[in-house]
Parts: C-alpha cells; sequence; structure tokens
C-alpha cells in the first residue's frame, strides 16, 4: 500500500512527494517534483524495521516541509509528477482521514478512537474510507457485534453507490480495489461475529476476487474449514499450495489433510472441477444486457442461469488455477476495463485499435465483452457481441499482447469444451492461459 502527501510552496519550482510504502519493511521516499524519470531525484530514502516508527518519521518529515513554508495539497495520485497549475490545499478533513489511516496501522486502540471521534460531523464519516476504519476499530476493541456489521455494511454500500453514481471519494492514495478488499474482509468478520457465516463466506469470497491476498485467502479457507464442512476440500488446496506462506498449520492438521496431498502428488494427469456456485437469475441477466446495449448468445446465458458467478477449479498435482467467470452486473465494467486498457484511454488510440480488430479479426472491439479470467493474471476470455456473422465468437486475451486475440471458436460452449480438453491433454498453451 503507497500513502502519499505532495508540498507546494509557491512559485512552485521545488514541490515535493512524501511517499510512505508499506508491507515488508516500511520506506519513506521522498521526491522532487520535477519532469522526468520517477524517482530520479529523490531527497530522501529510509528503511524502517517499525511501522510505528515509520508513521512516527513520515509525519515528522511532513511538518519540516511545513515549517520550511509549503502546505499539502489535496492531490493523492502517488505517481504523479507535477503538481502545477493550480495546486489547491488539502480539506482539514481529509488530513483527519490520513491520520486516521495511519492510526489504524498500530497505533493504541484509545489513539483510534479519539480520531474517529474528532471526525465526526464532518464529511469524512460519510466516506467509504471512514466507514471501513471504525468496523475496522470496532472488530479490533470487540464492541456491539450488530453495531459493526451495520457499519461495514454502510462502507459496502456507500462505495458501491458512489461508483454506480460515478461520484468520488475520498481514499487517500488507496486503490479503490485495494480498499474494497479491506473493506469485504472486515464485512466477513463481521458476519461471523454476528452468527452469520454463509454471508461472511460471500464476502470474503468476494474480497479474494477483488483483491487477493494471503491472509484474506487464509481466512477464506478458516471459515470453510470451521463453518463449511462440504467445502473442506477447497481449503486443503489452499493448505497445498501456500503453506509455505504460513498460517495452514491447523488445517493441515485436520483428519483428511494428509490423504489429500496423497492423492494430488498421485494424480498424474490432475483434474477439474466447477465451483458450487448460485445462478444469476433472468432478472440480472436482463439488466446485464441492458446496460451492455446487447444481446447475450444463448449458450452463455444458459450458463449464466445455471453456474452465475463461478469458477473453474483446475487442480495439478504440481500447481492449480482459477478461472473466474464474472456476475452479471460486472460485464458492463469489465468491457470498460478492456477498452481503457487496449487504448490506454485515448480516443485516438481507440479508433486506431477498432481499426485494427476490425482488419485483423473481423470482430469490432467495442464488442468484445470479458466473461471470465484466470486468477492472477491479467487475461481474459473475450465474447463477440457484434450482430452478424462472428456474434457469439469466442477468443483468449492476454494484456501483453493488447492488440492480440488467440484462439478463435465459435461460440461460447466450444471455448469451454476447448478449455477442459486443453486442462485434460496438458496443452501448454491453455495451461498458460491459466497461469499455470
Amino acid at each position: 500500500m503507497y500513502l502519499a502527501k505532495f508540498f507546494h510552496r509557491p512559485p512552485g519550482d521545488d514541490d515535493r512527494e512524501l511517499l510512505l510504502i508499506l508491507g515488508g519493511d516500511p520506506m519513506i521516499i521522498g521526491i522532487h517534483m520535477r519532469e522526468g524519470e520517477y524517482g530520479s531525484d529523490e531527497f530522501l530514502r529510509e528503511t524502517y524495521s517499525d511501522v510505528t516508527v515509520a508513521i512516527s518519521s513520515f509525519r515528522r518529515e511532513g511538518a519540516r516541509l511545513v515549517d520550511a513554508g509549503y502546505f499539502e495539497t489535496s492531490h493523492t495520485k502517488y505517481t504523479l509528477r507535477n503538481l502545477l497549475p493550480d495546486p489547491q490545499a488539502k480539506p482539514d478533513w481529509q488530513k483527519g482521514l490520513d491520520e486516521l489511516m495511519m492510526a489504524a496501522l498500530g497505533a493504541p486502540l484509545a489513539e483510534q478512537a479519539k480520531h474517529l471521534r474528532a471526525l465526526k460531523g464532518t464529511p469524512a464519516e460519510h466516506e467509504p474510507l471512514y466507514l471501513w476504519l471504525a468496523a475496522h476499530h470496532g472488530l479490533a476493541a470487540d464492541a456491539d457485534a450488530q453495531r459493526t456489521l451495520h457499519i461495514a455494511e454502510r462502507a459496502r454500500d456507500t462505495l458501491a453507490a458512489r461508483r454506480a453514481a460515478e461520484q468520488p471519494h475520498y481514499a487517500w492514495s488507496i486503490y479503490e480495489s485495494e480498499l474494497e478488499g479491506r473493506i469485504l474482509e472486515s464485512l466477513s468478520d463481521a458476519y461471523v461475529r454476528a452468527g452469520n457465516p454463509s454471508a461472511g463466506l460471500a464476502a470474503i469470497e468476494r474480497a479474494c476476487r477483488v483483491a487477493a491476498n494471503h491472509k484474506r485467502i487464509l481466512q477464506r479457507a478458516v471459515i470453510l474449514c470451521v463453518y463449511f464442512p462440504e467445502r473442506t476440500e477447497d481449503a486443503f488446496d489452499d493448505a497445498y499450495r501456500r503453506s509455505r506462506y504460513g498460517g495452514y498449520e491447523d488445517i493441515m492438521a485436520l483428519p483428511g489433510y494428509a490423504d489429500y496431498e496423497a492423492r494430488r502428488k498421485a494424480d498424474a494427469n490432475g483434474q477439474w472441477r466447477w465451483k458450487a456456485a448460485e445462478p444469476a437469475r433472468e432478472e440480472e441477466v436482463r439488466k446485464a444486457e441492458t446496460e451492455l446495449g446487447l444481446q447475450l448468445p444463448d449458450d452463455y446465458r444458459k450458463f449464466l442461469l445455471s453456474r452465475g458467478e463461478t469458477e473453474l477449479l483446475v487442480r495439478l498435482p504440481e500447481d492449480s488455477a482459477e478461472l473466474r467467470f464474472y456476475r452479471p452486473a460486472d460485464l458492463a465494467t469489465q468491457r470498460s476495463n478492456i477498452l481503457s486498457f487496449v487504448s490506454f484511454a485515448d480516443a485516438e488510440q481507440l479508433e486506431e485499435a477498432v481499426a485494427h480488430f476490425r482488419a485483423e479479426y473481423g470482430v469490432s472491439l467495442r464488442h468484445l465483452l470479458p466473461v471470465a479470467e484466470p486468477a492472477q493474471a491479467s487475461r481474459c476470455l473475450l465474447l463477440h457481441l457484434e450482430p452478424g456473422e462472428r456474434y457469439g465468437w469466442c477468443y483468449r486475451w492476454d494484456h501483453d499482447g493488447a492488440w492480440e486475440l488467440e484462439r478463435p471458436e465459435p461460440n461460447f460452449d466450444a471455448a469451454l469444451a476447448a478449455l477442459i480438453q486443453g486442462i485434460e491433454q496438458r496443452d501448454k498453451l491453455t495451461l498458460g492461459f491459466l497461469n499455470i
């Protein structure tokens, strides 16, 4: 996680960035805001063994800049290289949220509560970041379970509402996906404590889709073992793959794990299966079609109505993978994401890319819909929705070859069959697509 503060001193020829990098040994980097290679003009670089010491130093360096005539600006994007032409001062409520965020990283609970109270009655208390930090504090302090759950649900719902309305929210320099992952992680804890493990599992599985990390995958595995014995094998698979990172000792000590491990190692050909999932509802599919302005092919519609947001689980002796299929509500966003990536969000580049895909593959770039992605890999399965000869065709796509389409199949069912055949035959291209 990157937390960045920017400082401006008129006339603006020596603006500064202070960057706090968390994870492992925390680091502070001070950067002169001058055009050129990022990080090429540093005035400070210090590594710390303790996060609380790093945060104290981060505050101290910021205070030094203020004493030297700088003011903190409202910028948050940590890769910025220029604050001009008219930097604005960061509002006090945003500075207060920054302090609350840093307090949550290691300050005593009483100090965190003090920051939470200080932001009551300010715009901060309506921000998803504040609501998540309030829920995070409630969980750490073992506060009333229902009240903590209510706050965590508000954090989730507020972030979703802002996104749907295309309204901004303040989250410092934390990526939106990471904030959402943290909210869902806390929400999962809150549901379990409130006696609703099914909702807790749904929340942590969503967190693992949005922003997977070791802690969240382990949290999911523990919930599966404790509350869902019929899915213990999913937790065993996490332990089989990730035990070297620690935390899975209790799961590996459960009856049945040794047999599972032996079966995995002995199965030379590996296996695949579908993850249990809740089918999409007809109204959800129709809403997705309305958002897209397009009709989904019959075979893909049938898949959504029978499997919904699911995963194709691949289990080989030496590795595992998941091909994650999107829920209908995510389809329009995924289409926008791939258009932005291919075109670098540049209108002229987009038109050039549109012409390329038409000439090279006979398809419309604007009608290519991502429907699935391998876990932790920037690849996806694309479905072409332009009416005409290639309506319903499927392709594999990789961000490293963003203007290329691979393995064309005439329909969604054929694409699934080809993937499964490739898994069973240990086809290198198919396993590579799945990140194995």
